[in-house]
């Protein structure tokens, strides 16, 4: 009696200690995702080409799990991350967007990293105007509450240099 109960403890500890496999997407539930993501990655750049912060924080993760780290090397949580969009925002009153590719990679049934590569072009108050050929963003998705969040940002980009003419 006291072997087996020996052993049954120990299979249970040794069971409960075995790596846990993180649970799936069907490639139904991956396409939803997908259009899902999309449909939030659309919504923030219309939200930056209008300089809507309201708009554009709406996808981030209000919460101590979120960083986001700029094309500048700072790495920030989400207030500061805010403070920094929100100055984004007012040096370029015109933006826009064009993605040249995205792609996706699903990592659990609720975490999805989202890699988008494009362009942009931006005007100053003054004016002028700075493209920049090569933008980079990948977020990392969780799904919170039944919503996509955002609760890694990384973005990198090609020098940005005036247009001529």
């Amino acid at each position: 009696m006291k072997t087996n109960l020996i052993v049954a403890v120990l299979l249970a500890f040794f069971l409960g200690c075995t790596k846990q496999e993180p649970v799936q997407m069907t490639p139904q539930e991956q396409e939803i995702a997908k259009n899902e993501i999309r449909k939030i990655f659309s919504l923030q750049v219309a939200a930056c080409e209008k300089g809507d912060l309201d708009a554009l924080l709406q996808s981030f993760s209000n919460s101590s799990d979120f960083i986001a780290m700029t094309t500048d090397g700072a790495m920030y949580d989400y207030q500061a991350a805010k403070k920094s969009s929100a100055e984004f925002l007012k040096s370029f009153p015109s933006a826009r967007f064009k993605t040249v590719k995205d792609e996706f990679r699903f990592l659990s049934n609720d975490l999805v990293l989202y890699a988008w590569n494009g362009k942009c072009a931006m005007t100053l108050p003054t004016g002028i105007r700075l493209k920049t050929d090569s933008y980079a963003v990948t977020y990392l998705f969780r799904r919170i509450d039944n919503q996509w969040k955002i609760v890694f940002s990384h973005e990198s980009a090609s020098p940005t240099v005036e247009e001529k003419g």
